[in-house]
Protein backbone atom coordinates (compact mmCIF):
# COMPACT_ATOMS: atom_id res chain seq x y z
CA UNK A 1 0.00 0.00 0.00
CA UNK A 2 2.75 2.42 0.90
CA UNK A 3 4.42 1.75 -2.46
CA UNK A 4 1.19 2.32 -4.40
CA UNK A 5 -0.27 5.26 -2.44
CA UNK A 6 3.07 6.72 -1.29
CA UNK A 7 3.83 8.85 1.72
CA UNK A 8 2.36 12.05 0.18
CA UNK A 9 -0.77 10.08 -0.73
CA UNK A 10 -1.24 8.90 2.85
CA UNK A 11 -0.53 12.40 4.12
CA UNK A 12 -3.25 13.76 1.83
CA UNK A 13 -5.76 11.11 3.01
CA UNK A 14 -5.00 11.81 6.67
CA UNK A 15 -5.26 15.59 6.21
CA UNK A 16 -8.59 15.22 4.40
CA UNK A 17 -9.94 13.00 7.19
CA UNK A 18 -8.89 15.53 9.85
CA UNK A 19 -10.46 18.36 7.86
CA UNK A 20 -13.76 16.43 7.50
CA UNK A 21 -13.84 15.69 11.24
CA UNK A 22 -13.30 19.38 12.07
CA UNK A 23 -16.02 20.35 9.58
CA UNK A 24 -18.45 17.80 11.04
CA UNK A 25 -17.72 19.07 14.57
CA UNK A 26 -18.52 22.60 13.37
CA UNK A 27 -21.89 21.63 11.90
CA UNK A 28 -22.74 19.62 15.03
CA UNK A 29 -21.93 22.68 17.18
CA UNK A 30 -24.11 24.88 14.95
CA UNK A 31 -27.10 22.51 15.05
CA UNK A 32 -29.46 23.33 17.89
CA UNK A 33 -30.44 19.70 18.50
CA UNK A 34 -26.98 18.12 18.78
CA UNK A 35 -24.25 18.19 21.38
CA UNK A 36 -20.60 17.60 20.53
CA UNK A 37 -19.21 15.34 23.25
CA UNK A 38 -15.56 15.10 22.23
CA UNK A 39 -13.64 17.40 19.94
CA UNK A 40 -12.10 15.66 16.93
CA UNK A 41 -8.97 13.64 17.59
CA UNK A 42 -7.50 13.13 14.17
CA UNK A 43 -10.59 11.83 12.34
CA UNK A 44 -12.64 10.60 15.31
CA UNK A 45 -15.31 12.46 17.32
CA UNK A 46 -18.37 11.73 19.44
CA UNK A 47 -21.69 13.52 19.73
CA UNK A 48 -25.35 12.92 20.51
CA UNK A 49 -28.82 14.09 19.60
CA UNK A 50 -30.17 16.32 22.38
CA UNK A 51 -33.19 18.46 21.49
CA UNK A 52 -32.72 22.15 22.34
CA UNK A 53 -35.37 22.02 25.08
CA UNK A 54 -33.60 19.06 26.72
CA UNK A 55 -30.22 20.84 26.52
CA UNK A 56 -31.67 23.78 28.44
CA UNK A 57 -33.14 21.44 31.05
CA UNK A 58 -29.83 19.61 31.53
CA UNK A 59 -28.21 22.91 32.50
CA UNK A 60 -30.65 23.69 35.29
CA UNK A 61 -31.49 20.35 36.95
CA UNK A 62 -29.66 18.54 39.75
CA UNK A 63 -27.23 15.63 39.18
CA UNK A 64 -29.87 12.96 39.81
CA UNK A 65 -32.24 14.45 37.26
CA UNK A 66 -29.34 14.92 34.83
CA UNK A 67 -28.47 11.23 35.17
CA UNK A 68 -32.08 10.25 34.47
CA UNK A 69 -32.21 12.43 31.36
CA UNK A 70 -28.81 11.16 30.16
CA UNK A 71 -29.97 7.55 30.57
CA UNK A 72 -32.99 8.27 28.38
CA UNK A 73 -30.79 10.12 25.87
CA UNK A 74 -28.60 7.01 25.70
CA UNK A 75 -31.61 4.86 24.88
CA UNK A 76 -32.64 7.34 22.19
CA UNK A 77 -29.10 7.29 20.78
CA UNK A 78 -29.24 3.48 20.56
CA UNK A 79 -32.64 3.67 18.86
CA UNK A 80 -31.42 6.19 16.28
CA UNK A 81 -28.18 4.31 15.60
CA UNK A 82 -29.94 0.97 15.09
CA UNK A 83 -32.53 2.51 12.78
CA UNK A 84 -29.87 4.34 10.79
CA UNK A 85 -27.93 1.11 10.33
CA UNK A 86 -31.09 -0.77 9.30
CA UNK A 87 -32.10 1.92 6.80
CA UNK A 88 -28.68 1.62 5.15
CA UNK A 89 -28.41 5.18 3.81
CA UNK A 90 -25.56 6.04 6.17
CA UNK A 91 -23.72 4.53 9.11
CA UNK A 92 -22.62 6.00 12.41
CA UNK A 93 -21.48 3.74 15.22
CA UNK A 94 -22.04 4.26 18.93
CA UNK A 95 -19.97 3.83 22.05
CA UNK A 96 -20.17 4.31 25.79
CA UNK A 97 -17.79 6.86 27.32
CA UNK A 98 -17.31 8.87 30.50
CA UNK A 99 -18.17 12.52 29.96
CA UNK A 100 -16.45 15.01 32.23
CA UNK A 101 -19.07 17.77 31.92
CA UNK A 102 -21.62 15.33 33.35
CA UNK A 103 -19.56 14.40 36.41
CA UNK A 104 -17.75 11.60 34.59
CA UNK A 105 -21.04 9.82 33.97
CA UNK A 106 -20.84 7.03 31.38
CA UNK A 107 -23.18 7.62 28.49
CA UNK A 108 -23.99 6.26 25.07
CA UNK A 109 -22.99 8.57 22.20
CA UNK A 110 -22.55 8.47 18.46
CA UNK A 111 -18.98 7.73 17.38
CA UNK A 112 -17.77 8.82 13.95
CA UNK A 113 -14.51 7.97 12.22
CA UNK A 114 -14.15 10.03 9.05
CA UNK A 115 -11.32 8.10 7.44
CA UNK A 116 -13.15 6.90 4.33
CA UNK A 117 -11.90 9.00 1.37
CA UNK A 118 -15.30 8.53 -0.31
CA UNK A 119 -17.08 10.41 2.49
CA UNK A 120 -17.50 14.00 1.33
CA UNK A 121 -18.37 17.10 3.32
CA UNK A 122 -21.63 17.24 1.36
CA UNK A 123 -22.80 13.99 2.95
CA UNK A 124 -22.29 15.09 6.56
CA UNK A 125 -25.22 17.52 7.07
CA UNK A 126 -27.54 14.80 5.72
CA UNK A 127 -26.43 12.45 8.49
CA UNK A 128 -27.67 14.91 11.11
CA UNK A 129 -30.90 15.47 9.20
CA UNK A 130 -31.45 11.71 9.01
CA UNK A 131 -30.78 11.33 12.75
CA UNK A 132 -33.31 14.08 13.55
CA UNK A 133 -35.93 12.33 11.43
CA UNK A 134 -35.22 8.97 13.07
CA UNK A 135 -35.46 10.50 16.56
CA UNK A 136 -39.00 11.64 15.74
CA UNK A 137 -39.91 8.00 15.00
CA UNK A 138 -39.21 7.06 18.61
CA UNK A 139 -42.54 6.40 20.28
CA UNK A 140 -41.08 6.12 23.78
CA UNK A 141 -37.77 7.87 24.28
CA UNK A 142 -38.25 11.23 22.57
CA UNK A 143 -41.75 11.89 24.00
CA UNK A 144 -40.51 10.92 27.48
CA UNK A 145 -37.49 13.22 27.14
CA UNK A 146 -39.60 16.15 26.01
CA UNK A 147 -42.07 15.57 28.84
CA UNK A 148 -39.21 15.50 31.37
CA UNK A 149 -37.80 18.70 29.90
CA UNK A 150 -41.14 20.49 30.11
CA UNK A 151 -41.66 19.31 33.70
CA UNK A 152 -38.07 20.17 34.75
Amino acid sequence: SLHIISRPGYEMLINQAIEKAEYFADIINQHEDFELITEPELCLLTYRYVPKLVQATLKRVNEEQQAEINLLLGKLTEFIQKRQREDGRSFVSRTRIKVGRYNGEKMIVFRVVLANPLTSKGILPGILTEQCELAKESEDFLPDLLAMAKAG
